[in-house]
């Protein structure tokens, strides 16, 4: 990971950009590319820009969110999921995965975004639940909307899979 102020700039850069891709999907419930920036931030800078990352994009996200803020613990919920979303892009830092395209690099990024989805759902709907006090059955009708986060992220992240390893070369060479 480089250090100083580029780093800064480039976290910086990312986190806004979170913020702006959450906000262009806005309009698909449940769908929301911040999920792959955040990730993308991580593997690309490692673990300590992907969970800035994940901080901040989240933070901006959740405060100037259209429909307003959340509560202060679901705030605290969102943001620590997308931190994980940060770590888990963290995860393959390095990897020989983000040297070339391999169809095995496809196969992870799509375990990797299912793992976004699913773990950032069981926090944000873990928290909700001790909250609210939410029965089985709140669960089990949100759920559709779960799935369409972790579905989709199953589907985005191998899409972005070639971008990524374009951006991590660039970024090897800086």
């Amino acid at each position: 990971m480089i250090s100083g102020g580029k780093q800064a700039a480039r976290v910086a850069l990312f986190s806004a950009l979170a913020y702006v891709a959450a906000l262009a999907s806005f309009y698909i419930p449940n769908v929301s590319l911040i999920f792959i920036v955040i990730f993308i931030s991580g593997a690309i800078w490692g673990l300590r820009a992907g969970l800035i990352v994940g901080g901040v994009g989240e933070f901006l996200w959740t405060f100037f969110n259209p429909f307003g803020m959340a509560p202060l613990p679901m705030t605290l919920a969102q943001i620590g999921g997308m931190m994980i979303v940060g770590a888990l892009g963290a995860s393959v830092y390095k990897s020989s995965q983000l040297r070339k395209t391999t169809p095995a690099g496809f196969a992870l990024f799509a375990l990797l975004g299912l793992a976004a989805g699913l773990s950032f759902q069981l926090i944000v709907n873990g928290v909700d639940t001790l909250l609210y006090g939410q029965s089985w059955t709140y669960l089990m009708a949100g759920l559709g909307f779960s799935l369409a986060t972790i579905v989709s992220n199953l589907l985005i992240f191998p899409v972005c899979y070639p971008l990524t390893v374009k951006i991590a070369a660039k970024e090897s060479g800086a």
